[in-house]
């Protein structure tokens, strides 16, 4: 009897173990709840069409989001991302005033622009120079003009346990982010007006976001 209550408890942690996730190993186990804090550093989205005509640099600055992320379990990483359309810039208002309007992003209508993040997968987790460094797959639902569809971008964060240092740039642990990934304008029904996209406007746009959050 003793030998088959000791083979099950193998066989659960045994099982347990292979079900748990990737995890942070000198953190405790537990949710933690972050949003993206401008007093950290500023939190801004950089985007490049690069189309054999014209290069377009773009950026915006009006960004707000929270995830939850467990040390313990990072594959479990929830969260969600939200672009506010008319804080888009290309250094130039008039082109500024075209990728608003109804022919591109439609800001009246969609004024929002959002990555939903459901999960990280291909989790890995190093340490270096006190600094512990995430890089993963997130994975999630991205909103543009109207249209969902699913998203992998490619993340990597800088995790920052509370200590008299980080206290002076906010509360709680610190989590800088920078999330990249590639926005093929057609899967958005964004269409634009003639040739345009192909020529002088890229039919995928190259997207940099710099996040900084606290818990």
């Amino acid at each position: 009897m003793i030998r088959t209550v000791i083979a099950i408890v193998a066989i659960v942690g045994s099982t347990l173990a292979m079900n748990a996730g990737t995890g942070i190993s000198d953190l405790p186990v537990g949710k933690k709840n972050f949003r993206l804090n401008n007093d950290i550093a500023q939190n801004s989205l950089k985007f490049i069409s690069d189309a054999p005509m014209e290069k377009i640099h773009g950026t915006a600055d009006e960004l707000s989001g929270h995830f939850d992320l467990n040390p313990g379990d990072l594959e479990a990483t929830t969260g969600n991302l939200v672009v506010n359309v008319k804080s888009m810039k290309t250094a130039i208002s008039k082109r500024d005033e075209h990728m608003c309007s109804p022919t591109w992003l439609d800001a009246e209508k969609y004024s929002t622009i959002s990555f939903k993040v459901e999960n990280l997968s291909q989790v890995s987790v190093t340490k270096a120079n006190g600094k512990t460094v995430i890089t993963a797959k997130a994975n999630g639902k991205f909103t543009c003009h109207g249209v969902t569809n699913p998203l992998v971008a490619d993340i990597s964060i800088i995790y920052l346990p509370e200590s008299s240092e980080t206290k002076k740039r906010a509360s709680g642990d610190l989590a800088m982010i920078t999330a990249k990934f590639l926005v093929a304008l057609k899967d958005y029904k964004i269409t634009g007006r003639g040739d345009i996209v192909g020529s002088k406007v890229g039919e995928e746009i190259q997207i940099e976001a710099s996040l900084f959050a606290n818990s």
